[in-house]
């Protein structure tokens, strides 16, 4: 379900609009009244609706430069968070995570997509010709290759890994518990982490004494 306008957004769509209605009258241009003009320009910026009420956040952008326009005002970029601008992320941070080169994408990619790319244009040439669920295959696959490679090395070094998330700044909110690829570490893992951390007493010498001397600062009583 598409996200709607926020009151915030509406107000300031709003102000904007009797901005620019003004601005027109300034001209001297005929207009109708503020309620039909702003309903048709919003009509005219989003193609189906002339409601701010209906309006989505995707349309926040077109119908705020529309107005804008008037006003002689710069057209502000569309940062609209698309279905393919989360398939990417989740790809580039797996990417990190398992410390994939981009020539190994751009290899998968060729083979299961027939895309021509290279590590340098990979990403590029995925968001131009890829749908979402492509990338979020690749994104399994990239996984996937991790993981077998993870436990192939803890079991020819005995140590236990975990999956951190490879861009702090950019953690959903709520933590990762729904994050795809997300391996919460479980108690025994940490314990034992905690455990190898802790260093080892030193050993005791021939007269049963270790080799660290601890003295105890005592009041001396007169």
């Amino acid at each position: 379900m598409k996200k709607p306008l926020s009151n915030k957004q509406k107000a300031v769509l709003a102000q904007l609009a009797a901005r620019a209605y003004k601005q027109l009258q300034a001209y001297g241009c005929p207009v109708p009244s503020l309620e039909e003009w702003r309903h048709d320009e919003t009509w005219k910026a989003t193609g189906y609706t002339e409601s701010f009420t209906q309006a989505t956040q995707a349309d926040y952008t077109k119908i705020y430069n529309r107005f804008a326009a008037y006003l002689g005002q710069e057209a502000v970029k569309d940062h609209t968070y698309t279905e393919m601008d989360k398939a990417l992320h989740l790809l580039r941070d797996s990417m990190q995570r398992f410390e994939t080169g981009p020539d190994y994408l751009a290899e998968v990619v060729r083979d299961q997509l027939h895309l021509p790319c290279t590590g340098k244009d990979v990403y590029d040439q995925l968001r131009k010709f890829a749908q979402p669920e492509h990338v979020r295959h690749l994104n399994y696959t990239v996984i996937n290759r991790g993981r077998a490679a993870s436990r192939k090395m803890a079991k020819e070094t005995g140590l236990e890994t975990y999956e951190p998330h490879a861009m702090p700044e950019t953690i959903p909110p709520g933590g990762l518990a729904d994050h795809v690829g997300a391996v919460p570490v479980s108690r025994s893992v940490q314990d034992a982490a905690r455990r190898t951390a802790t260093p080892a007493p030193e050993p005791k010498t021939a007269r049963g004494w270790n080799n660290t001397v601890i003295i105890i600062d005592e009041e001396v009583q007169p």
